[in-house]
């Protein structure tokens, strides 16, 4: 028995295929970006930025608003996560700073000046899902403007872009051709003839070409109607399935989670969470995907929060990641032991920790080893035995 296609089956079937594959990496390329900007984000977000005045570190308004308050109904974590998340996207981020706290701008005006401070109007800042026009046009310390130009996770973001715009014109113009009922008559070896009554009633033999039309026909009305077909003949319709298996989607989500670790710099083991015996991983995310985001915020926060004058007299505004990373106390104890004998104080040790300080003077004093002779920079050494 043979098969008439009353449609083009290999061309539907590679469509429902394509669309289905697109479609999965549009969804698998979503997750994998999120994943990525999520990663750098949290990294940041959990770290602690230290302020420190000529005195030494403080814990001030400035330290308050950036790592617990920024705002009245924002916390740290969400604050940053949001500003770095900017950053990764939209390859810049503004923070208006009014009064004693901050907000980050979803959308603003600016002139184009370029020897002086541009002023930024119609911001509009988001807050809890609620967005909120500002009134006053704001520039100078009250504007901290975020910039940078990754061509790399650029090129990967339009390249996403592109790829969801190429599933919208193919299900577009496989809307109709997919939404349609499609048949296929089964035809014995040998071909019958083929008879069918005129609007007189009068029976005639028809051709292939001419049965193949009233189906059509029949199929296309909306009115009830019989279709009349030979000995052997069987009119039945046309499943279109696609043949992706759950093997092949596994396959494509590993190589565009890898894809995507490559555009953001994370290394391929942290971002598929498996285990390595290579070097600290979690090092190299800092490093490379993590560090240059660190920079440009830092600068941003130097730049308008401290000023010219007060950076240069020593005083500082930086994310301190060493908290970032996992440390058990017991397997560091070691590594904790060095850095008391080579003259970190107890406090600092157990800052670095994240342990409350001792406080006392005693805690304060730098104590050295006899393979460590030189004082350290007018600071009071107590040798060891």
């Amino acid at each position: 028995m043979s098969r008439l296609w009353l449609t083009k089956k290999k061309e539907l079937i590679e469509t429902a295929e394509m669309i289905t594959i697109e479609v999965k990496k549009l969804a698998i390329a979503k997750m994998a970006i999120e994943k990525a900007e999520g990663m750098i984000a949290h990294a940041i977000a959990k770290s602690e930025i230290v302020v420190k005045r000529k005195e030494g570190r403080v814990k001030d308004e400035i330290y308050w608003m950036l790592n617990i308050k920024p705002n009245v109904n924002e916390t740290a974590t969400e604050f940053w996560e949001k500003v770095v998340k900017k950053i990764l996207k939209e390859q810049e981020c503004v923070i208006c700073k009014i009064g004693t706290e901050m907000y980050v701008a979803e959308t603003w005006d600016t002139d184009r000046k370029v020897m002086k401070d541009r002023e930024y109007r119609n911001i509009t800042i988001e807050v809890g899902g609620e967005r909120f026009a500002l009134q006053n046009a704001y520039k100078g310390s009250n504007i901290i403007h975020m910039r940078c130009e990754n061509k790399k996770i650029r090129g990967y973001l339009e390249k996403t872009l592109k790829e969801y715009n190429k599933i919208v014109d193919s299900m577009t113009a496989a809307k109709k051709v997919m939404s349609t009922p499609k048949f296929m008559l089964n035809i014995p070896g040998v071909m019958p003839i083929i008879k069918q009554r005129d609007e007189n009633g009068n029976e005639r033999e028809i051709t292939l070409t001419e049965y193949k039309k009233s189906i059509k026909k029949m199929l296309e009305s909306d009115d009830i109607e019989i279709l009349q077909t030979s000995s052997g003949m069987l009119l039945e319709e046309l499943k279109i399935e696609s043949k992706v298996t759950s093997e092949d989607i596994a396959k494509l989500t590993r190589e565009m989670m890898e894809e995507c670790a490559f555009a953001y710099d994370i290394p391929k083991s942290v971002f598929l969470g498996e285990i390595t015996e290579k070097a600290d991983s979690t090092n190299e995310f800092i490093t490379y995907a993590v560090s240059w985001v660190k920079e440009i915020i830092e600068d941003a926060l130097n730049g308008e929060l401290v000023g010219k004058k007060d950076y240069i007299a020593g005083e500082r505004i930086w994310i301190n990641m060493t908290k970032f990373k996992h440390r058990d106390i017991v397997e560091s104890a070691g590594n904790l032991d060095k850095l008391r004998a080579i003259g970190f104080t107890l406090d600092e040790i157990m800052w670095i920790m994240d342990w409350d300080e001792v406080g006392s003077e005693e805690a304060k004093k730098r104590a050295l080893t006899k393979n460590y002779e030189e004082k350290m920079g007018g600071v009071e050494n107590e040798k060891k035995a």
